[in-house]
């Protein structure tokens, strides 16, 4: 899972690649076209149209290839990646603890834990759920890196290091992510 600081990062990357490649194209247009092109404050003219439309079209194109290779999502790399998506722990909600499992009153889902430690969920099957059973992401993924994730599962635990947060939530998951 990457962080939202590491999907920030490529989408910048990822937009000024667009950006220079697009500009690059532009000046090939340019000269092809004898270098009479003018597209500005001072005048503009067909040539200066021409190229103007050959950087939109280019800068586009570079835009779709480099969302579909660093598969960042739209408002990150339109942005530059000044907009990240949410981190995981934003959206976690935290889960009720348990000591035992006589203790549960089968109402939702519930952290087991042992000594301090969680060790298991309950509430998912009729059994307890070991932790390792159940995906965890880390405190900063991002939230859209989860989505293949909820694909198999209704829930994903949210952690920092062995400390659980909380659960996204299938339904909370598709009705807040962006």
């Amino acid at each position: 899972m990457r962080t939202v600081k590491e999907l920030r990062l490529a989408g910048l990357f990822a937009y000024l690649a667009a950006l220079v490649l697009a500009l690059l194209f532009s000046l090939l247009v340019h000269f092809l076209l004898g270098g009479g092109g003018r597209l500005g404050w001072g005048g503009f003219n067909f040539y200066g149209l021409l190229e103007g439309l050959a950087f939109l079209l280019f800068f586009t194109f570079a835009l779709y290839v480099a969302q579909r290779a660093v598969r960042v999502p739209c408002t990150t790399l339109l942005t530059a990646g000044l907009l990240g998506p949410l981190p995981a722990y934003r959206l976690a909600k935290p889960l009720p603890q348990v000591e035992a499992p006589e203790a549960y009153e089968g109402r939702g889902v519930a952290l087991l834990v042992q000594e301090g430690r969680p060790i298991g969920l309950l509430g998912l099957s009729d059994h307890i759920r070991p932790l390792e059973e159940v995906p965890g992401v880390e405190a900063e993924a991002a939230v859209s890196e989860l989505y293949p994730l909820f694909l198999r599962e209704p829930l994903v635990l949210v952690v920092r290091g062995e400390e659980v947060l909380g659960a996204i939530f299938r339904e909370a998951f598709y009705r807040l992510a962006p």
